[in-house]
Parts: C-alpha cells; sequence; structure tokens
C-alpha cells in the first residue's frame, strides 16, 4: 500500500494518492467484512500501481449468493467512504474533496457488478462482456480489454463446465462403480488389470487417468515378477510379497478414491453453485439496480463538478 501511495504521491501529487488508496482500502475492506460475515478467509489487501487493488479469496464461496454478497459490500462500503466528501465541498469547495467524489468510481470495477450478476443468470455476463468491449472501444480502454479477455475466458469455462455437466455426471457415477469393482478385485491382478484398461477410455479427468496408467504400470510390473519366479521355478508368490503387492495396489486405489471425492466436488458445485431461488434472484436483483442507481448519481454528481471546476479540468487534463 505504502509502495502503491508513494508511486501515485510522485506522479500525481500526495493528494490524489491519498484519496485514490483510501477509496481502494475502504473498497477491498467492504469485500473483507462480507467474507469474515460469512466465515469465508481471504488475504489482506494487495495494492499493484495502476491497477488497483485486490483481496484474495483462500477459498471459493459456497454459492453465486454468498459471493455476490462479497461483491457488493466493496462497492457500498466505497459509496459510503466518499459521502463525507459532498457537504466537505459544498461548504469549502475545496477541489480535493470534489476529487474524492470523481475517484470513486475508479474502485468500481464490472467484475464486482458481474459476481453480484452471477446469482440472477450467467447469461448477464455475456451482455456484461459485449458492453464493456464496446465501451473499451469508444473510450479505448486497455484495462477494459483486459477485463473483456478474463471475463470472456471465466465465462466460457463455466459454459464448457455447464454444457458437460450431464456427461461429468455419468462419469462420476461409473467411476464410483468402478472403484467398488476395482476393491473387491483388488486381489487378482488379471482382473484388476483388465478393470483399469478398461477404464482409462472412459474418463476425461487427466488425474484419474495418470493414476490408473500407475496402476496399471505398477501390476504389469507385478505381473512382470511373478512370471520370472515362475520361469525360476517357483509358482506361488511368498504371503510377504503377496502382502506388500496388495498394499501397493489399495494405496493406489485410496489416491484415486480422493480424486474422485474431488472431481465430485468439483461436478456438484457445478450443478449447485448458480442456482438460486426466485427470492434471492429478486434481492440479487434489487441489490444490482440499487448500485447502478447509486453508481449514476455519483458519476452524474462527479461530472457537474468536472465542467463546472476549471482547477479540477485543469488536474484531470494534466
Amino acid at each position: 500500500m505504502f509502495i502503491y501511495l508513494g508511486t501515485y504521491a510522485l506522479i500525481f501529487g500526495w493528494k490524489f494518492a491519498v484519496a485514490i488508496v483510501y477509496l481502494l482500502f475502504i473498497h477491498e475492506m467492504g469485500h473483507a467484512y462480507a467474507a469474515k460475515k460469512i466465515k469465508l478467509p481471504v488475504s489482506p489487501a494487495l495494492f499493484i500501481p495502476f491497477m488497483g487493488a485486490v483481496i484474495g479469496m483462500k477459498e471459493m464461496p459456497k454459492s453465486a449468493k454468498d459471493e455476490g454478497f462479497v461483491a457488493y459490500m466493496g462497492p457500498l462500503f466505497g459509496l459510503f467512504s466518499f459521502l463525507p466528501a459532498i457537504p466537505l465541498y459544498v461548504y469549502t469547495h475545496e477541489p480535493f474533496w470534489a476529487l474524492l467524489i470523481i475517484l470513486n468510481l475508479i474502485p468500481i470495477t464490472p467484475l464486482d457488478g458481474g459476481r453480484i450478476a452471477a446469482g440472477i443468470s450467467t447469461k448477464l455476463w455475456g451482455i456484461g462482456i459485449i458492453l464493456l468491449f464496446a465501451y473499451s472501444i469508444y473510450h479505448l480502454s486497455i484495462l477494459g480489454f483486459i477485463i473483456v479477455i478474463l471475463g470472456s475466458r471465466e465465462w466460457y469455462k463455466l459454459y464448457k463446465k455447464q454444457k458437460r455437466l450431464k456427461d461429468d455426471q455419468l462419469e462420476v457415477q461409473e467411476l464410483e462403480n468402478l472403484l467398488k469393482k476395482l476393491k473387491q478385485e483388488s486381489h487378482s491382478l488379471d482382473s484388476t488389470l483388465e478393470l483399469v484398461r478398461k477404464a482409462k477410455w472412459n474418463t476425461t479427468d487427466m488425474e484419474m487417468i495418470k493414476l490408473l496408467n500407475t496402476l496399471n504400470v505398477e501390476i504389469d510390473k507385478m505381473k512382470k515378477d511373478h512370471y520370472l519366479q515362475q520361469l525360476s521355478g517357483t509358482f506361488s508368490l511368498s504371503e510377504e510379497h503377496s502382502h506388500q503387492n496388495q498394499q501397493v495396489i489399495l494405496g493406489l486405489l485410496n489416491q484415486l478414491e480422493k480424486r474422485l471425492t474431488a472431481f465430485k466436488k468439483d461436478v456438484q458445485i457445478t450443478e449447485s453453485y448458480y442456482k438460486t431461488d426466485k427470492k434471492t434472484k429478486m434481492q440479487l436483483f434489487l441489490i444490482y439496480i440499487g448500485l447502478v442507481i447509486a453508481l449514476t448519481i455519483s458519476y452524474y454528481f462527479g461530472n457537474q463538478i468536472l465542467m463546472n471546476h476549471p482547477e479540477i479540468q485543469k488536474a484531470m487534463n494534466n
């Protein structure tokens, strides 16, 4: 934060630097407060010169409703943060307080609005991306283009997940059945190997495929060792050797079970994360509209000051 403050102070002066850091800090504390309310662990605010500030979520919210709540509290705190500047500007006509009002628009990024809108419908992301793309072209905004690219990428990833949801649910069921059979047949190398080779063609999860390949290699190695022993005249494995083989197979099956649990959880999140009831959709919609109205008023008021105050125009032009 102090590096951010110093960078802006050197370029724009200490008043501008203090104003922008103050607004960004209050905005991010809004997100942090909301995260704490729903017991979501977050990192301290990270300030990035010429980009803004961000808090990192150490785990994902449980639902789009919770994500929308965290997203909404940032702009709300930001709105409250500049309200004291209005009477101070009216009373003193000091340009610094007017600048504080105008700068309130900076911490409000489309990302917060997109996270609020997700609980209403993820299709709104597409509308937001189109609108921001048009805005970025009109104003030649590099930051706008970056957000469009990042937002489009996230939207496409979500679209792909939702499109293959039924296939993933079916795959989870098949993998659960497979794991059950593998545990039942783990004492037989031939049966286990046959099940593994069939399974590799029926899963799209790369971690599962990697574990199945490892299991395949280990069983091939066990069968090879058994064959070499037979050539040497030993027709059965010792009890200790059989136990070791069994432990290796069970260890890999436990890893497969853990990976399957993670994969199943991911599929369940895709299915339920963005599902909200009508009441929640209406609440999020009203919150979103309220935020838009508040920002519109803020923009109008700030623009009026900008047009009527030559000192501010000069500062902004510089």
